[in-house]
């Protein structure tokens, strides 16, 4: 019986992993996607918005697969393949439940947003996967006694960090977890765990030293959050609502039955069943509640807690093994064809987007017709003779540079901090450059002050199956200022 389950979870992965194979090869790059691509193509211990672990498998990936929309998303495939098995192994060192593994490895991918995300690289990709990875090492230590894990741990704790600053919020868990497990707590008395420790400050190393030769840059614009704008509750009810919806309805049913049970649990002389679910509960709750503050004062998106998902997804599993009435036991029994029904479709409709009934717009427009802007764009800088395009949106510098030119020739003349990595050769922009800017934010003050003329040459559209979905202007701008790639246009 355990053997079939685990024969259907693998079966379920790996054909699951091959449709998003297919379909990350017919979805054009989202703007976030292409701007983590001209990060691969210089690769730096850090950038402005994030540590460099996504450059680095960008990198990777179109060094064995090109650079194609399959070349770049190649490692999101895998890592989320390679989560679920971590999963599953995390699972087995929980508890003796049957069936509890195979079925946290397919909860995992019926995730609404692991079952549509997972085709696209982004720092959640290696994010997500070394958490698991982490939580992995974590309950084995656990389960077994044996020290030396711990560097291990710290290794894939020190990669979480180098993928997104959010990896940072699993060593408070950690710590959480030590201080309230009574069996736990024996470890603060083991070198082994301060040389783990060690072990992830030094793999955290290169972000840490490219941060302090930049005054804290990332650090600043990724923590400075919690302090901005004014005390806005309704954004909490979009934030439960959000996890709600992409954690699927059903799971996340279960990952509240799961948290209910940990804390009713805590204190008392616990099962195995509630220590293992207060375990996973800890090792969240400190990512879950800072994005709680967050959201407070300013909207939380709806990745930013896709790290926790692993751990959320075993609290979901377990709670539904105990489950006790026919009606949760059924409830449990529709989660995977629901999600992975849902996903499958979604990836679908973004690989082949239909026309919509009445003008309504879907997340589908933002990664369609960009091949076709990049050629219209091309073709305007081949008549006008121009050397190079600027632009002022770094999603749109990405586009254009994946599917047009390359980064060499496409350069955002503003938030030139963005590009603190690159190093682009400035006789670039002795020549002139066609200026492209979307329709809703063109006000071409800033760049009067950093071009001596700008010629208008009209508009360019991108195109959806419905039509056009977003315009660009575009003008034929002369006289770059000469520190324009240093200073940037204010």
């Amino acid at each position: 019986m355990e053997r079939r389950a685990y024969l259907g979870a693998a079966a379920i992965v790996l054909a699951l992993t091959a449709y998003r194979f297919w379909a990350s090869a017919h979805i054009g790059l989202a703007a976030d996607e292409a701007y983590y691509w001209l990060w691969s193509r210089r690769l730096s211990g850090g950038y402005l918005d994030h540590p460099p672990m996504v450059a680095w498998w960008i990198w990777a990936s179109t060094a064995v697969f090109g650079d194609t929309e399959f070349g770049v998303r190649a490692l999101s495939v895998i890592s989320a393949a390679l989560t679920s098995v971590a999963i599953f192994a995390t699972a087995r060192n929980l508890g003796p439940t049957t069936g509890l593994a195979a079925r946290g490895a397919v909860w995992f991918n019926a995730t609404i947003l692991i079952g549509v995300g997972a085709i696209l690289i982004t720092p959640d990709s290696p994010s997500v996967l070394f958490w698991a990875l982490t939580v992995w090492v974590l309950a084995d230590i656990r389960r077994t006694g044996d020290g030396w894990m711990w560097l291990l741990a710290g290794a894939f704790a020190g990669l979480g960090c180098l993928s997104k600053y959010t990896n940072l919020f699993l060593g408070a868990g950690i710590l959480l977890w030590l201080v309230l497990d009574r069996d736990a707590r024996r470890w603060f008395l083991s070198p082994w765990l301060w040389a783990g420790g060690v072990v992830a400050v030094l793999v955290f190393l290169p972000a840490l030293l490219w941060n302090a030769d930049h005054g804290w840059i990332s650090f600043a614009k990724q923590f400075g959050r919690i302090s901005e704008g004014g005390i806005k509750p309704a954004y909490v009810a979009e934030y439960i609502a959000s996890q709600f919806g992409l954690l699927n309805p059903i799971i996340a049913v279960f990952v509240g039955l799961g948290a209910w049970l940990a804390v009713r649990g805590f204190g008392r002389r616990e099962r195995t069943e509630e220590r293992a679910l207060i375990f996973l509960l800890v090792l969240c709750l400190p990512l879950v509640l800072y994005m709680l503050v967050h959201s407070l004062h300013a909207r939380v998106q709806g990745n930013w807690l896709a790290p926790v998902y692993a751990g959320l997804i075993l609290l979901a599993v377990i709670a539904a093994a105990g489950a006790a009435s026919r009606f949760m036991t059924g409830l449990a029994g529709l989660a995977a064809p629901v999600g992975i029904a849902i996903s499958v479709l979604a990836l679908g409709y973004f690989a082949a987007p239909l026309p919509t009934p009445f003008g309504l717009t879907t997340p589908a427009e933002r990664m369609v017709g960009w091949q076709g802007l990049a050629e219209r764009i091309e073709g305007l800088r081949s008549d006008t003779g121009a050397g190079w395009i600027a632009t002022a949106d770094y999603g749109l510098t990405g586009e254009l540079a994946f599917y047009g030119p390359g980064a060499a020739l496409v350069q955002q003349v503003d938030e030139r901090q963005r590009y603190l990595f690159d190093q682009v050769d400035p006789s670039v922009t002795t020549a002139s450059a066609i200026l492209v800017l979307p329709e809703e934010r063109s006000d071409l003050t800033k760049f009067q002050r950093c071009f001596d003329s700008l010629e208008p040459l009209g508009s360019v559209q991108r195109d959806g199956p419905d039509g056009p979905v977003a315009t660009y202007l575009v003008w034929l701008a002369d006289g770059a200022r000469r520190d324009i790639l240093r200073r940037g246009c204010r």
